[in-house]
Protein backbone atom coordinates (compact mmCIF):
# COMPACT_ATOMS: atom_id res chain seq x y z
CA UNK A 1 0.00 0.00 0.00
CA UNK A 2 0.86 3.00 -0.60
CA UNK A 3 2.39 5.56 2.09
CA UNK A 4 -0.37 8.09 1.88
CA UNK A 5 -3.41 5.94 1.20
CA UNK A 6 -2.52 4.06 4.09
CA UNK A 7 -2.63 7.23 6.29
CA UNK A 8 -5.64 8.16 4.41
CA UNK A 9 -7.21 4.88 5.64
CA UNK A 10 -5.72 5.26 9.36
CA UNK A 11 -7.99 8.31 9.36
CA UNK A 12 -5.17 10.99 8.80
CA UNK A 13 -6.95 13.76 7.96
CA UNK A 14 -3.63 15.58 6.81
CA UNK A 15 -3.08 12.90 4.51
CA UNK A 16 -6.73 13.17 3.29
CA UNK A 17 -6.34 16.32 2.03
CA UNK A 18 -3.31 15.96 0.78
CA UNK A 19 -4.59 13.22 -1.51
CA UNK A 20 -7.77 15.34 -2.15
CA UNK A 21 -5.56 17.92 -3.86
CA UNK A 22 -2.66 15.66 -5.63
CA UNK A 23 -6.29 13.84 -6.98
CA UNK A 24 -8.84 16.52 -7.74
CA UNK A 25 -7.07 17.73 -10.95
CA UNK A 26 -7.40 13.55 -12.69
CA UNK A 27 -10.67 13.22 -10.76
CA UNK A 28 -12.15 16.24 -12.81
CA UNK A 29 -10.74 16.02 -16.24
CA UNK A 30 -12.43 12.00 -16.11
CA UNK A 31 -15.44 13.54 -14.79
CA UNK A 32 -15.91 16.51 -17.56
CA UNK A 33 -14.78 14.04 -20.43
CA UNK A 34 -17.50 11.66 -19.65
CA UNK A 35 -20.18 13.99 -18.47
CA UNK A 36 -20.69 17.02 -20.58
CA UNK A 37 -22.22 18.86 -18.83
CA UNK A 38 -20.08 21.33 -16.28
CA UNK A 39 -22.19 21.16 -13.29
CA UNK A 40 -23.18 17.59 -13.65
CA UNK A 41 -19.88 16.90 -13.96
CA UNK A 42 -18.64 19.06 -10.87
CA UNK A 43 -21.26 16.95 -8.95
CA UNK A 44 -19.72 13.52 -10.10
CA UNK A 45 -16.06 14.80 -9.46
CA UNK A 46 -17.26 15.84 -5.85
CA UNK A 47 -18.60 12.35 -5.41
CA UNK A 48 -15.44 10.38 -7.27
CA UNK A 49 -13.23 12.57 -4.94
CA UNK A 50 -15.14 11.12 -1.83
CA UNK A 51 -15.08 7.63 -3.83
CA UNK A 52 -11.39 7.97 -3.73
CA UNK A 53 -10.74 8.88 -0.30
CA UNK A 54 -12.90 5.84 1.35
CA UNK A 55 -11.16 3.86 -0.97
CA UNK A 56 -7.57 4.49 0.13
CA UNK A 57 -7.07 1.68 2.49
CA UNK A 58 -7.81 -0.29 -0.72
CA UNK A 59 -4.84 1.04 -3.01
CA UNK A 60 -2.22 -1.31 -3.26
CA UNK A 61 0.28 -0.11 -4.99
CA UNK A 62 0.53 -1.79 -7.98
CA UNK A 63 0.20 0.83 -10.30
CA UNK A 64 0.44 4.85 -10.22
CA UNK A 65 -1.59 6.54 -8.05
CA UNK A 66 -3.38 8.48 -10.25
CA UNK A 67 -4.23 5.66 -12.87
CA UNK A 68 -6.26 4.26 -9.59
CA UNK A 69 -7.97 7.58 -8.97
CA UNK A 70 -8.78 7.95 -12.71
CA UNK A 71 -10.48 4.57 -12.74
CA UNK A 72 -12.51 5.65 -9.87
CA UNK A 73 -13.40 8.95 -11.38
CA UNK A 74 -14.46 6.70 -14.95
CA UNK A 75 -16.65 4.32 -12.46
CA UNK A 76 -18.33 6.74 -10.59
CA UNK A 77 -18.84 8.98 -13.71
CA UNK A 78 -20.28 5.75 -15.48
CA UNK A 79 -22.32 5.52 -12.40
CA UNK A 80 -23.85 8.81 -12.45
CA UNK A 81 -24.47 8.12 -16.33
CA UNK A 82 -26.63 5.19 -15.65
CA UNK A 83 -28.46 6.65 -13.12
CA UNK A 84 -29.07 9.65 -15.36
CA UNK A 85 -30.30 7.51 -18.15
CA UNK A 86 -32.55 5.31 -15.66
CA UNK A 87 -34.30 9.11 -14.38
CA UNK A 88 -34.74 10.19 -17.50
CA UNK A 89 -36.81 6.93 -18.61
CA UNK A 90 -38.30 7.08 -16.13
CA UNK A 91 -39.41 10.57 -16.41
CA UNK A 92 -40.77 9.89 -19.46
CA UNK A 93 -42.36 6.88 -18.64
CA UNK A 94 -46.12 6.92 -18.85
CA UNK A 95 -45.76 10.42 -20.35
CA UNK A 96 -45.91 8.86 -24.17
CA UNK A 97 -43.57 11.58 -24.91
CA UNK A 98 -39.99 11.53 -26.73
CA UNK A 99 -37.08 11.02 -24.56
CA UNK A 100 -35.44 14.16 -22.67
CA UNK A 101 -33.27 15.50 -25.01
CA UNK A 102 -30.20 16.39 -22.85
CA UNK A 103 -28.74 18.81 -24.89
CA UNK A 104 -25.76 16.42 -26.31
CA UNK A 105 -26.97 17.23 -30.33
CA UNK A 106 -27.41 20.71 -29.75
CA UNK A 107 -24.03 21.93 -31.40
CA UNK A 108 -24.86 19.58 -34.47
CA UNK A 109 -26.52 21.08 -37.57
CA UNK A 110 -25.17 23.44 -40.55
CA UNK A 111 -24.81 26.49 -37.90
CA UNK A 112 -22.11 24.15 -36.04
CA UNK A 113 -19.17 26.09 -35.90
CA UNK A 114 -15.04 24.46 -35.79
CA UNK A 115 -14.76 23.77 -32.73
CA UNK A 116 -11.83 21.87 -30.44
CA UNK A 117 -11.72 18.47 -29.80
CA UNK A 118 -13.70 18.39 -26.71
CA UNK A 119 -16.57 20.10 -28.38
CA UNK A 120 -17.45 17.58 -30.70
CA UNK A 121 -16.68 14.72 -28.25
CA UNK A 122 -19.71 16.83 -26.34
CA UNK A 123 -21.92 16.12 -29.61
CA UNK A 124 -21.82 12.68 -29.48
CA UNK A 125 -24.70 10.79 -27.97
CA UNK A 126 -23.46 10.01 -23.91
CA UNK A 127 -22.92 6.45 -24.41
CA UNK A 128 -20.81 6.82 -27.57
CA UNK A 129 -19.07 9.52 -25.80
CA UNK A 130 -18.24 7.59 -22.68
CA UNK A 131 -16.64 4.69 -24.40
CA UNK A 132 -14.81 6.70 -26.67
CA UNK A 133 -13.46 8.66 -23.91
CA UNK A 134 -12.60 5.24 -21.90
CA UNK A 135 -11.09 3.40 -24.60
CA UNK A 136 -9.42 6.54 -26.01
CA UNK A 137 -8.50 9.39 -23.65
CA UNK A 138 -8.07 6.23 -20.33
CA UNK A 139 -6.85 3.58 -22.37
CA UNK A 140 -9.43 1.15 -20.75
CA UNK A 141 -9.36 -2.14 -22.94
CA UNK A 142 -13.20 -3.40 -24.23
CA UNK A 143 -13.30 -6.17 -21.35
CA UNK A 144 -12.93 -3.29 -19.03
CA UNK A 145 -15.06 -0.61 -20.48
CA UNK A 146 -17.50 -3.56 -20.42
CA UNK A 147 -17.63 -3.33 -16.66
CA UNK A 148 -17.69 0.05 -15.97
CA UNK A 149 -21.09 0.74 -18.57
CA UNK A 150 -22.72 -2.78 -18.27
CA UNK A 151 -22.74 -2.94 -22.34
CA UNK A 152 -21.29 -6.22 -23.09
CA UNK A 153 -17.77 -5.82 -25.43
CA UNK A 154 -19.78 -5.78 -29.26
CA UNK A 155 -21.93 -3.13 -27.98
CA UNK A 156 -19.06 -1.06 -26.46
CA UNK A 157 -16.88 -1.81 -29.76
CA UNK A 158 -19.60 -0.52 -31.91
CA UNK A 159 -20.61 2.43 -29.62
CA UNK A 160 -16.86 3.23 -30.22
CA UNK A 161 -16.49 2.89 -33.90
CA UNK A 162 -19.82 5.14 -34.37
CA UNK A 163 -18.07 7.72 -32.26
CA UNK A 164 -14.79 7.75 -34.54
CA UNK A 165 -16.94 7.95 -37.75
CA UNK A 166 -19.21 10.76 -36.31
CA UNK A 167 -16.37 12.48 -35.27
CA UNK A 168 -14.59 12.31 -38.44
CA UNK A 169 -17.62 13.13 -40.35
CA UNK A 170 -18.24 16.21 -38.32
CA UNK A 171 -14.24 17.10 -38.66
CA UNK A 172 -14.51 16.70 -42.03
CA UNK A 173 -17.73 18.98 -42.38
CA UNK A 174 -16.31 21.51 -40.62
CA UNK A 175 -12.60 20.88 -42.93
CA UNK A 176 -15.04 21.13 -46.35
CA UNK A 177 -16.84 24.04 -45.07
CA UNK A 178 -13.24 26.04 -44.66
CA UNK A 179 -14.26 26.92 -40.98
CA UNK A 180 -11.25 27.64 -38.35
CA UNK A 181 -11.16 26.88 -35.00
CA UNK A 182 -11.88 29.84 -32.43
CA UNK A 183 -9.20 30.50 -30.05
CA UNK A 184 -11.43 30.74 -26.89
CA UNK A 185 -10.05 28.73 -23.44
CA UNK A 186 -11.48 25.84 -22.99
CA UNK A 187 -14.75 26.30 -20.76
CA UNK A 188 -13.86 23.09 -19.15
CA UNK A 189 -11.11 23.76 -17.27
CA UNK A 190 -13.21 26.73 -15.07
CA UNK A 191 -15.59 24.21 -14.50
CA UNK A 192 -16.27 23.25 -10.87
Amino acid sequence: MHALTARVAAGDRRAAEQLARISMPTVRAVACRLVANPADAADVGQGALVEVLRAAGNYRGEGPLLGWVARIAARSACHWLRSAQVRRAAATAGVGSEPIDDGADATRGEDALPRPLLTYLDALPEQQRTAFVLRHALEYTLPEIAELTGAPVPTVKSRILKALHELRRAMRRDAALGRVAPTEPDHRKDAS
